[in-house]
């Protein structure tokens, strides 16, 4: 019923169109969570559609995506972001992550990761930093309900043994939510009792320790004519391109998994070095990748890893040694050059003022492109 002001006592109610009070009833009576109902409506739908139109989610993913649909559309950035990075990092790769462009949000719905390929090892890895990279900084941006500012005192870090001699404030990243969060969503993947989701725990992990290590301390001066009398400073995540090369530099220096290793089922993963011979085993440092097949050429199209080859590709003329080369990515094919046509702005003159005038001149460039 609706109350009408500055009428007589008579016509001070109206009838309720009986459509607007079905209506009314269903949103008063929904089971929405105390979560969803403080979202804002456009979010609140938006978080809910990501939980459903996003593929390759197992049954605990889906449940935690519902659960916390804020944070787990946060989530899905962070893989987005993962992989942008991993199509930087291997750009000039026979793999060069093109296929994970396509995916659905979920590059863990590439073929690539169901395998066990050093590639794989770097994809978990870079994943699982990204998350957790994507969160931290939410929560410090107040874009989740669920965590704010690092609310720990930060001066405990290792790096920060100077900390006495600057006030902590600002809001820093709250890395500890963000690694929480990311072994929550993306470990939930995995088996316990399989010995290859142990290997994709481990680089997971992996990830998010490089994360951590690279944790950076930004400071603020205040005091007049900028003497920096006093410093204001915060923890926060690094670029992400500093993280993923990190990862890569791993990647390169990998360790492999001997298959007797596995099917021992060792409580403790144990690792070597490929290429060389066997040597004594031991443990995995915590930041190195494993891996326990050994990858293909890429040189082709396989549609098992979802592989494009390298037919086509822009290579570089150059030593035989240098990453890209037209020797190393066209796999002993050859290569084709191809003058490739453009117009850009050229002879510009400045008027005063403010008039810029440029005459239009077409640029021709040859490319060396893989057959």
């Amino acid at each position: 019923m609706i109350q009408l002001h500055g009428s007589g006592e008579k016509h001070r109610m109206h009838k309720t169109p009986p459509l607007v009070i079905i209506l009314m009833l269903l949103i008063l009576s929904s089971k929405a969570s105390s979560r969803d109902n403080m979202l804002p409506n456009h979010l609140r739908l938006n978080s809910a559609l990501t939980c459903r139109l996003v593929g390759g989610l197992t049954r605990e993913q889906r449940t935690i995506c519902h659960e916390s649909p804020d944070a787990a559309a946060i989530a899905f950035e962070g893989l987005q972001l993962a992989v942008k990075e991993c199509q930087h990092q291997f750009r000039w790769h026979r793999w060069n992550c093109s296929s994970l462009a396509v995916k659905s949000s979920n590059p863990h719905t590439s073929g690539i990761m169901k395998r066990g390929y050093r590639e794989s090892s770097f994809l978990y890895a870079l994943t699982a930093a990204g998350v957790a990279h994507s969160i931290a900084r939410a929560c410090a941006q107040g874009r989740l309900l669920s965590c704010g500012c690092d609310p720990l005192g930060y001066a405990s870090h290792p790096r920060d043994r100077r900390a006495n001699k600057w006030e902590w404030s600002g809001c820093s990243h709250n890395l500890a939510f963000g690694i929480e969060f990311s072994k929550k969503f993306l470990d939930a993947r995995e088996q316990e009792d399989d010995l290859q989701s142990r290997i994709n725990v481990h680089n997971n992990d992996a990830g998010r320790s490089i994360l951590s290590s690279h944790m950076e301390v930004r400071c603020k001066c205040h005091g007049l004519s900028g003497s920096c009398q006093l410093r204001t400073c915060w923890r926060a995540t690094p670029d992400f391109r500093v993280v993923a090369s990190t990862i890569k530099r791993q990647y390169r220096k990998a360790l492999i998994v001997a298959q007797e290793e596995l099917n021992n089922g060792l409580s403790v993963l144990r690792g070597r070095p490929r290429g060389r011979r066997r040597s004594r085993a031991r443990p995995a440092p915590k930041t190195s990748l494993l891996f326990f097949e050994k990858s293909p050429s890429f040189c082709e199209a396989d549609p098992k890893t979802e592989s494009a080859g390298t037919s086509g590709r822009v290579c570089r003329i150059g030593r035989t040694s240098r990453s890209g080369s037209c020797d190393l990515l066209c796999c002993g094919r050859g290569h084709a050059l191809i003058r490739k046509s453009s117009i850009k702005p050229c002879n510009c003159t400045f008027h005063w003022c403010c008039r810029v005038d440029c005459q239009r001149c077409r640029d021709d460039k040859w490319v060396a492109v893989c057959k």
